[in-house]
């Protein structure tokens, strides 16, 4: 009888054990995160927290209660990245450290514009940012003429901490553009940079994706034929996007960039272009187009001649 009180009770214990060691690992167990929430001060809690990996699971919610029902949390947006326990997520949910704000950078927009649109909402110094900028060259892998850093600031959402400087926003952006465009994948850097600045024209000219291979044909075959660009997007950059549409008179504006005046592609990117457009710049459609139009729909309409341009624009009552 003693023998088989002796057996339940070792059962018991190691059983107890064997709980307990779970729930230790639960706890304090580490898991890789990658996860955004956000905390709303006037939402139940268990909602706000779903997007947390097993935030149903029965230990998360009996340790939740046990960090007093999670009172300590303070309300913010977070986001979580890296290998963490739950024990270091309650913690850093109740220090508010982890709060975070969301950055958008549009896709085509100058270094000028994303400045501009950042300074406006309060999140950044002008001069500081540029200042970044400046020191960022000196350990940038690709071109940047005269710390020109046009084309390189990766437009995106990015999520960074709550009081977050230019140094940390300047770093991000670049660190994205370095990981989307790791510099030992491009050893001939002057051709990733001409393929960037043709990227930034397509970012600019295009509204569908699709017809950005296309577009670049038709600045390829200009280019081939000694033709000028004549990009609308490259004369828009000297007045700094502030024109709706280009008219005949702001052909004559004397600049670089300017590509019915000059030949070839510009000096510099004339914005920050999504990976959509890097792409097509490498792998333009096969065609003959010389010049496209748009529809109006959003669209253009792409021709081999110019006397085929000049019908559908007249047949389609478009102006240039």
């Amino acid at each position: 009888m003693k023998k088989n009180y002796y057996i339940i009770l070792c059962i018991l214990v190691l059983l107890i054990l064997a709980v307990s060691g779970h729930v230790f690992y639960q706890i304090n167990g580490k898991k890789e995160y990658n996860v955004s929430l956000t905390i709303e001060k006037d939402q139940a809690l268990r909602k706000s927290l779903i997007s947390l990996p097993n935030s149903k699971n029965f230990i998360f919610k009996l340790y939740l209660k046990f960090r007093d029902g999670g009172k300590g949390i303070k309300a913010g947006q977070y986001h979580i990245e890296g290998k963490y326990s739950l024990k270091e997520i309650i913690d850093i949910l109740e220090s508010g450290k982890g709060r975070i704000v969301k950055v958008t950078i549009p896709e085509g927009f100058s270094i000028k514009q994303i400045v501009e649109h950042l300074e406006k909402m309060g999140h950044i110094n002008n001069y500081e940012f540029y200042e970044e900028l400046n020191k960022a060259a000196q350990s940038f892998p690709y071109p940047t003429p005269n710390g020109n850093f046009e084309g390189y600031l990766y437009p995106e959402t990015y999520f960074l901490p709550e009081k977050y400087n230019e140094k940390m926003l300047v770093e991000t952006m670049l660190k994205e553009f370095l990981k989307k465009f790791p510099s030992e994948k491009y050893p001939n850097k002057d051709e990733f940079y001409q393929k960037l600045i043709m990227a930034s024209i397509l970012e600019r000219e295009a509204m569908l994706k699709s017809e950005k291979p296309i577009m670049a044909s038709v600045f390829y075959n200009r280019m081939k034929k000694g033709m000028t660009l004549s990009s609308d997007a490259t004369v828009n950059f000297v007045f700094d996007y502030k024109k709706r549409r280009i008219y005949y008179k702001d052909l004559d504006v004397e600049s670089p960039y300017n590509t019915y005046k000059y030949k070839g592609l510009p000096p510099a990117p004339i914005c920050n272009p999504a990976i959509d457009s890097i792409l097509a710049a490498y792998n333009p459609a096969e065609t003959d187009y010389l010049f496209f139009v748009a529809r109006g729909d959003g669209g253009h309409f792409f021709s081999k001649t110019y006397k085929e341009h000049l019908n559908f624009q007249k047949n389609n009552k478009i102006r240039e």
